[in-house]
């Protein structure tokens, strides 16, 4: 009989938990795989994965050249079932086909279903995936850091060192969530924690911070700058006489809101186009109302 310290369990019969200086310096048995995709999987941000861009081509261009011999196959056999002579062939029925035929429209089908929807489809849905920023990427190194790159084999974390890695899921973020993002300063301050989540690590220093706040903060000041722009020029206009001079504002507030718009919210060309015409146009009614 091993001594339950050996084996690991408690007098109880219970596996013993180990300490966290034991986790710190044995993590790939204590943390492994199961830690890491825990970590992964905590952060949408996190989600980070290589393209394989090249890899993919050359598959996709594999499975292709596969399916082209196939179609070369049915094509002959086509021409040597429709040939003159016997009626021995129904090339009008899928249920009268010969085994032969049947057997290769079976490969083809299981060839092209592999080019089709694993291949160019994947092919398809990565593209439209965006480059990793390099912050995320640096938080997972310093993750692994934490543990003295010992959860994984160095190897296989590697692929954090490559060029074409993407994220699956990137938010469509607005220009001022990204500036938040982009500084470090701001994006840790501690009114963005979240509570929900405590600190994790080997130090407790792995915080979370909530998309929820900072998507909130970004609402109310987008929601306070837009009803400036409509309150002020109104009162600036109400204090002028001359028509001149109401353009002058007007056409002012016209730039720095189209500005505004195109720094602070996601907006395609032509809807800032739209939304800074519907701008003006209230505040040309209100000359209008006011004369």
């Amino acid at each position: 009989m091993q001594p339950d310290e050996e084996r690991g369990t408690s007098r109880g019969g219970k596996s013993a938990e180990p300490s966290q200086e034991e986790i710190y310096n044995r993590p790939w048995k204590y943390i492994g795989y199961k830690g890491y995709s825990q970590f992964i999987a905590s952060d949408n941000d996190l989600l980070i994965f290589r393209r394989f861009k090249e890899l993919d081509t050359r598959i996709a261009l594999r499975l292709q050249d596969k399916v082209a011999a196939l179609e070369e196959q049915l094509n002959a056999l086509d021409v040597k079932y429709s040939a003159k002579g016997p009626d021995r062939n129904d090339n009008g029925s899928f249920r009268k086909d010969t085994e032969e035929r049947k057997a290769l429209l079976d490969e083809i089908e299981i060839a092209l279903g592999r080019y089709s929807t694993n291949s160019l489809t994947n092919q398809s849905g990565m593209n439209q995936l965006h480059q990793a920023p390099s912050r995320d990427v640096k938080n997972i190194k310093r993750w692994h850091e934490e543990y003295g790159n010992s959860v994984i084999n160095r190897d296989e974390f590697d692929y954090l060192n490559q060029e074409d890695l993407i994220c699956l899921s990137r938010q469509n973020k607005s220009p001022l969530r990204q500036l938040i993002d982009s500084s470090l300063r701001l994006r840790t301050l501690s009114i963005w924690r979240d509570t929900s989540r405590p600190p994790t690590g080997s130090a407790g220093n792995v915080t979370y911070f909530s998309d929820r706040k900072m998507n909130a903060f970004v609402s109310m000041v987008i929601v306070f700058i837009g009803t400036a722009m409509l309150i002020i020029p109104i009162w600036i206009l109400e204090r002028m006489d001359m028509l001149e001079s109401k353009l002058m504002v007007i056409t002012v507030f016209i730039f720095v809101f189209l500005l505004v718009l195109s720094s602070i919210m996601v907006t395609k060309p032509f809807e800032a186009l739209g939304a800074t015409a519907a701008y003006a146009a209230v505040l040309m009614v209100f000359i209008q109302v006011g004369s």
